[in-house]
């Protein structure tokens, strides 16, 4: 199980540096997303991911929140003029590949070693190649003249207080389902934890993203002998 790379505002003609830029756009974010960008001011849209090109060429949409991958791989490059890396708000979507229980029973126990192993091995390929999928998503918008923005440590943090009743809103729902507030809560800690872990983590081991904090931008992550 991994999730996509840190999101960002992808819009075609407005650019957002700050939160009263969302106003009046409509942007593409389905489910939970959805829930955040309205939390942050704009109108979300549920398209599908295929259909967003379109939606954008056509001005159904204003904008989508995905990350820097999709100005490549579904060419939204050509369509935005503008993109906002927002990491403090983050709301990656979780990929996962599964397999019926009984059939991984049925490997022979000297063959499911090897497969455990494999499958660990190819979780942190994919990853890697996700993150070089992103820097190649901005080189190719880049070529086409879209320009890239950050928010300040003043602005990121007006963002991320404007999406907290969205954290609240899903422990309720949580709870009515038969959880625990305390153990819901205790989730979105570990979360956390684990993402400043593994943040910690990468900028450790030199693995430079275009995205992210600062720590990790390849211009800051060189090593001097």
């Amino acid at each position: 199980m991994q999730t996509s790379s840190p999101s960002a505002v992808l819009t075609t003609k407005k650019p957002v540096q700050k939160l009263e830029d969302l106003k009046g756009l409509t942007l593409r974010a389905p489910g939970l997303a959805g829930e955040v960008v309205k939390a942050l001011g704009a109108t979300p849209a549920p398209t599908p991911m295929p259909e967003v090109y379109d939606a954008l060429q056509k001005g159904v949409l204003d904008g989508d929140v995905s990350n820097f991958e999709t100005l490549r791989s579904f060419r939204l490059g050509e369509m935005v003029k503008h993109v906002t890396s927002i990491w403090q708000v983050n709301h990656p979507f979780p990929f996962y590949l599964v397999m019926n229980k009984q059939s991984y029973e049925q490997i022979p126990s000297d063959l499911r070693t090897i497969f455990d192993q494999v499958v660990g091995e190819y979780l942190e390929i994919f990853i890697l190649r996700w993150n070089a999928n992103e820097f190649e998503g901005m080189k190719f918008a880049k070529e086409k003249g879209v320009k890239f923005y950050s928010l300040s440590p003043t602005e990121a943090q007006r963002w991320v207080e404007a999406v907290k009743p969205v954290i609240d809103v899903y422990v309720k729902r949580m709870v009515e389902k038969g959880f625990s507030e305390k153990e819901v809560r205790g989730w979105i800690e570990f979360i956390k934890k684990r993402i400043d872990y593994w943040s910690k983590k990468q900028i450790e081991l030199h693995i430079s993203s275009p995205s992210g904090s600062d720590e990790m931008r390849p211009e800051n992550l060189l090593i001097v002998k």
